[in-house]
């Protein structure tokens, strides 16, 4: 594994990989210090062939973006059968991040792939909710907008596959927001929705159909 500096990147460089990804496209046009300061906290990270990037039980605070390449998804071990795969324009790591639990699969480069090439940011500088010292009020609701939308996609696609499925109804329980916008008020509404569809999400990947801790945000859904 190869950790890069986004120092070592032409300025750019580094805008044309931000605008395959639609939270920091957007932060790109409504707040550049802003954005500036979440690339302190961001790398990329270059496998070889097989190896792994995130292992089930983990812990991580980090949310990655592939850019090149293919990652394959297994439950536990590299060895097993892979659940599915990850391929450009798509980002893992979220569930685990809005849940606070575990990482639920194991996520390695295609062992019979090129190298892959990932975005990596770590999300401890947002804080808590009510924090905004750092990561400013607008940015985070630029954030949990993203988040939102990004969930909701997945939950419409399993339930487009599986209409029958106990938990699809649930899809349509999520808490609404009708108060002032751009406010803390909304921020907290939309966290709450984010962490409600993520608990949804979680529960029907986790009911042995298609287990996993993946993100399947294709940049050209979520913009």
């Amino acid at each position: 594994m190869k950790i890069k500096d986004l120092d070592g990147y032409k300025n750019q460089e580094v805008e044309s990989l931000l605008r395959r990804i639609p939270f920091f496209k957007e932060l790109q046009s409504h707040n550049p210090k802003q954005l500036e300061i979440l690339l302190r906290y961001s790398c990329l990270v270059e496998l070889d062939p097989g190896e792994t990037i995130m292992r089930r039980g983990d812990r991580g605070s980090w949310l990655y973006f592939l850019i090149k390449g293919r990652l394959v998804v297994y439950l536990d071990q590299a060895e097993e059968i892979p659940l599915s795969h990850i391929t450009p324009g798509e980002l893992f790591g979220d569930l685990a991040l809005l849940c606070d639990h575990q990482r639920k699969a194991t996520v390695a480069a295609d062992s019979g792939d090129k190298h892959a090439l990932l975005f990596a940011t770590d999300f401890k500088p947002f804080g808590d909710l009510s924090d905004f010292s750092v990561v400013d009020l607008q940015t985070k609701l630029i954030f949990y907008r993203t988040m939102v939308h990004s969930i909701r996609w997945r939950l419409e696609l399993k339930r487009m596959q599986l209409p029958a499925h106990p938990l699809a109804a649930e899809t349509r329980q999520v808490p609404t927001y009708k108060g002032p916008k751009e406010t803390e008020e909304e921020l907290r509404s939309l966290f709450q929705q984010a962490k409600f569809l993520a608990l949804v999400l979680d529960k029907w990947n986790s009911d042995g159909l298609s287990i996993e801790d993946v993100v399947v945000a294709n940049a050209a859904n979520s913009s």
